[in-house]
């Protein structure tokens, strides 16, 4: 019976950090976004949201959801009025992912050991890969221009069509 209990409370915790690992992917990204429209416009008033479905957290600046599967950047105020503040903003979030999947590989690839004696032969590993995976996701889903398929935001464009739109819009704003 142990055993059992053991067990159960791996799993619990290793889904636990599979989603902390995925809220703050979500979440760097989208403060990439962030701070692509306060270098461009300087702005301060924005909101984040992390995922969809059940209410966990809402502040002033970011809401958390239960199911982490999208994310959302929404300027508070009406800055971006040239295509060069729209594409800094649009850039930021892909920039920070690209970034962290860069660490991410070069933290993978250095032969640093990542031996446990609290978890089990491999787990942290594990965790390294799904962070360097989901990263990589959330990396090549926002740079594909085309509409997003899933959750809060599905219809909406994606990064990479925003700025493929904004670079063909002829008009200079």
């Amino acid at each position: 019976m142990p055993t059992v209990i053991a067990v159960i409370i791996e799993i619990s915790i290793c889904v636990c950090v599979l989603w902390v690992i995925s809220f703050l992917s979500t979440l760097f990204h989208e403060l990439g976004h962030a701070a692509g429209y306060m270098f461009s416009t300087g702005g301060r008033r924005w909101h984040i949201r992390v995922g969809s479905g059940k209410k966990l957290l809402e502040t002033k600046f970011l809401t958390v959801k239960l199911l982490i599967l999208d994310g959302y950047f929404d300027p508070a105020e009406d800055r971006i009025d040239t295509k060069a503040k729209l594409i800094s903003t649009l850039l930021g979030g892909p920039a920070v992912s690209l970034i962290l999947v860069a660490a991410l590989l070069i933290l993978r690839s250095a032969g640093v050991s990542f031996e446990s004696e609290i978890l089990a032969s491999g787990t942290i590993e594990f965790f390294l890969n799904y962070a360097l995976f989901y990263n990589a996701f959330i990396l090549i889903m926002s740079v594909i221009p085309a509409h997003y398929f899933s959750g809060e935001i599905r219809g909406l464009e994606t990064d990479g069509l925003k700025i493929l739109n904004a670079l063909r819009d002829r008009d200079n704003r």
